[in-house]
């Protein structure tokens, strides 16, 4: 706002009193000290304005008031509906931190079951390993044990067929 707005709001005020006025300097020319009656116009008038005609300046007035109501209004409408959806935003930022607590709380609890199974997996093939190897040495084993056997048989045959009379020996 600038200084004739509020030059002939005083003088408007001051013409709604009923005190002389004197024009603010560079708005002499302003459209409402133009229309203001001098004062021996207002003299000559009646000193009291109409009580049943509402003065302009209190109309003009009660419109700001009205608007500044109205502003109150809508600005306390928006205060709480700003703080409505802050609160809904505070509770959806707590759940959604509560929602990634729980997936790295999981995500934890996978990678601890991951590693267990590998722990597992590489005991049993270890564990595998141990008896097919045993199972081998066993086997190996058995093969030598049998091709021992199988040598003291053929020795044990050969010492018996030397043994009997010569005769026999040849039909054997």
């Amino acid at each position: 706002m600038n200084a004739t707005f509020w030059a002939q709001l005083d003088a408007r005020i001051a013409r709604e009193r009923g005190e002389p006025t004197e024009p603010a300097p560079g708005v002499a020319d302003g459209p409402l000290v133009a229309d203001a009656p001098s004062p021996a116009a207002r003299s000559e008038a009646s000193p009291e304005p109409d009580p049943e005609t509402p003065s302009r300046p209190v109309a003009d007035w009660s419109q700001i008031l009205d608007t500044l109501s109205a502003a109150t209004v809508a600005k306390q409408a928006q205060d709480q509906r700003l703080h409505q959806q802050s609160t809904a935003c505070e509770t959806l930022a707590a759940d959604l931190e509560a929602a990634q607590q729980e997936i790295r709380t999981l995500r934890a609890l996978l990678e601890e079951a991951r590693a267990q199974a590998a722990r597992q997996v590489h005991e049993r093939e270890a564990e595998a390993d141990r008896r097919v190897r045993e199972a081998e040495a066993r086997a190996e084993a058995a093969t030598l044990r049998a091709a021992a056997a199988e040598d003291w048989l053929k020795r044990i045959e050969q010492a018996s067929r030397d043994l009997l009379p010569d005769g026999r020996h040849a039909a054997a």
